[in-house]
């Protein structure tokens, strides 16, 4: 099972042929640091047999209409050698899909893992419009992450895109918990800015924190019993209507000194809930939070593969890249 790579993109196709080239050159070389870097990719029993993990499946681009189209070209680029930032002379323009087409042919095949066609899913957005943005991003981590049960290894680029995208991004990884990496890449100067491989060896890959944003599933009850409630509820009537609600939840909590203790103190410091006199009340975090978390749900019920999404909706597209190398 190989990776899927997240990203946003604006003009620059560096954004996406800068980190595979990195990624590729780890690969190929596979010295320890370089076995502990995939250490946590593919599957338990190809780790168990010394195979290679972290292959690169499929690309998700997040961007706009103009830039699928062609209607906007990318930047003029400079095709440096890996490890080295060269100042031109800058390669011509054209759309993003002639760019990265030619560029990929040359990067992809050393972390295809063996295929021979890699995927690149082009997602429109409105780069302006957060709520925009982060609904097609649920739909795709729901996609990836429910299909056959296990899921499909995904990977955030926050290098490529706009505050917008990025945030997107960033929200969904951290609400969905399915999210295995984020990353960015540097650039050191603006000539680094437009090279299409990677320009250091150290101090060019920047792992990101996945900060787990994640509800669990007796905390998310307790949200809606507090947002459908009509009044403040103290922590005794939130327990006993745990018990006669949802019993399978409850788990080890035996008390409701226990559900104060191990949750409503959390969700408290968390500002998903507030304090009253009465009891406990939704708190203002919840409300900023809520509508993401909804639109995740709802992405997670449809039920979809990201193939299914590419023949039902017309902002995502699917593109083939043969990446056998030429003799």
């Amino acid at each position: 099972m190989g990776v899927y790579h997240l990203m946003g993109l604006g003009r620059s196709p560096g954004t996406v042929t800068g980190p595979l080239s990195y990624l590729t050159h780890r690969y190929q070389r596979w010295n320890e640091d370089d076995k502990q870097f995939f250490a946590r990719s593919g599957e338990r029993e190809q780790r168990a047999r010394g195979e290679k993990v972290g292959d690169v499946q499929a690309l998700v681009l997040f961007t706009t209409c103009e830039m699928v189209t062609g209607e906007v070209l990318a930047y003029q680029y400079i095709d440096n050698p890996p490890r080295r930032i060269t100042r031109g002379p800058e390669q011509e323009s054209g759309s993003m899909k002639d760019v990265l087409r030619r560029l990929l042919k040359r990067e992809w095949p050393g972390i295809a893992g063996g295929r021979t066609d890699g995927s690149i899913f082009w997602c429109e957005i409105d780069r302006r419009d957060i709520r925009n943005v982060y609904d097609r991003v649920v739909q795709v981590v729901a996609a990836l992450a429910g299909v056959g049960g296990q899921g499909k290894e995904m990977w955030i680029n926050l290098t490529g895109g706009n505050n917008v995208t990025n945030f997107a991004l960033e929200l969904a990884a951290n609400l969905s918990g399915e999210v295995a990496r984020l990353y960015y890449v540097q650039a050191e100067n603006r000539a680094a800015e437009r090279c299409v491989r990677f320009t250091a060896e150290n101090g060019y890959w920047v792992e990101l924190p996945v900060i787990p944003l994640a509800l669990g599933r007796l905390t998310l009850a307790i949200l809606k019993m507090l947002a459908t409630g009509r009044e403040p509820m103290s922590a005794a009537d939130l327990y006993s209507r745990i018990c006669n609600q949802c019993w399978s939840l409850r788990g080890g909590l035996d008390s409701q000194e226990a559900l104060a203790e191990e949750y409503l103190k959390a969700m408290w410091k968390q500002g998903l809930i507030a304090e009253t006199q009465g009891g406990y009340i939704i708190g203002p975090q919840w409300e900023l939070v809520r509508p993401y978390q909804e639109r995740l749900e709802e992405a997670r019920q449809m039920s979809s593969t990201i193939e299914h999404l590419a023949r039902r909706k017309s902002w995502i597209e699917k593109e083939t890249i043969n990446l056998e190398v030429p003799l």
